[in-house]
């Protein structure tokens, strides 16, 4: 039986109908309570193949406690703006593979800094239901503003992210989901560490997942 071709215009479609659930959350936010650990993902590929790891850190010492690690092949190619649909199955999948249930996903991408408002760690967060995080190098979605001489993104309506500087470098952190931008920031600039440019989760995961990835490489040849 061949598998069913992906629908490119059902899941902006999803993506619609879920970041309207995101937004409607922000609306009565619960307390996000003690936070013990945070779980940062981040993915690497060798010969078609995804390496998705999930890490999973005490916090706020940043100590690593566990990971997991999946390699699977990525369901669609990838497509500006559909990154969850190619990625987050592997991250799912490694999440929950931990030993010990993350408190916060921080994920290397966007939250409601989407065209859609569904960035990668929204869409995680809400299959999760989860507390999550976006932290991203780049601009995606919004239109930057200035607001008592601090820098975010406003889209959808409101602010969804904020701008810091990390190492000369500027950072996105985005609400992804059940967090408020305070929490998030706060949460972010705690896992930061001088000598590495991404928050210490994202960090570790990135690493690992470049590590394994490269490993697996060597094995199989072409």
């Amino acid at each position: 039986m061949k598998p069913t071709p992906f629908d490119y215009k059902r899941a902006i479609q999803i993506q619609k109908i879920l970041s309207s659930k995101a937004l409607e959350s922000l609306e009565k936010p619960e307390p996000l309570g003690e936070v013990k650990y945070v779980a940062g993902v981040d993915a690497a590929y060798y010969h078609g193949r995804i390496v998705g790891v999930a890490v999973l850190l005490e916090y706020p010492s940043g100590i690593l406690v566990e990971y997991s690690v999946v390699d699977k092949k990525p369901p669609i190619p990838y497509v500006p703006g559909l990154l969850a649909f190619r990625e987050a199955p592997a991250y799912i999948s490694a999440i929950l593979k931990l030993s010990r249930e993350p408190d916060v996903l921080m994920v290397d991408g966007h939250g409601l800094s989407h065209p859609r408002g569904l960035g990668i760690a929204t869409h995680m967060g809400l299959v999760l239901d989860k507390p999550s995080i976006g932290v991203a190098k780049k601009k995606l979605y919004g239109e930057r503003v200035t607001i008592n001489g601090e820098d975010y993104l406003r889209a959808h309506g409101r602010i969804v992210a904020k701008i810091i500087k990390h190492r000369g470098k500027e950072l996105y952190v985005s609400i992804g989901y059940k967090i408020t931008l305070e929490e998030a920031v706060e949460i972010t600039t705690k896992m930061l560490k001088p000598q590495y440019n991404l928050p210490l989760p994202t960090h570790i995961a990135d690493q690992l997942s470049k590590k394994i990835a490269r490993e697996k490489k060597n094995k199989i040849k072409p």
